[in-house]
């Protein structure tokens, strides 16, 4: 028992990395610009939020609250694809 509990365990776990490894690894392709192609437009529709621990509540019980990064934008491309990027300082 104790050993299908680790296979699983180390199963989940190599998924885990693999994502993790795959998610930070892509990153926004340019458009195709070549002739006769419709070039993909963005249109930025916000920041990125993430998970983070906040200790100063004492009403929270444990876990991750979800946190604006706003050093990361996310944008939505013509083509259907979901693209980020670090934030520029004009907006």
């Amino acid at each position: 028992m104790k050993n299908n509990l680790l296979k699983a365990a180390g199963c989940v776990g190599a998924v885990i990395v693999l994502a993790l490894t795959y998610i930070t690894g892509v990153r926004a392709q340019p458009s195709n610009t070549s002739p006769g192609s419709r070039a993909a437009t963005t249109n930025w529709v916000g920041y990125l939020v993430v998970g983070q621990n906040d200790t100063t509540d004492a009403i929270a019980i444990g876990g991750p609250h979800p946190t604006v990064a706003r050093h990361v934008e996310i944008g939505l491309r013509s083509d259907g694809t979901v693209v980020w990027r670090k934030a520029t300082n004009g907006k």
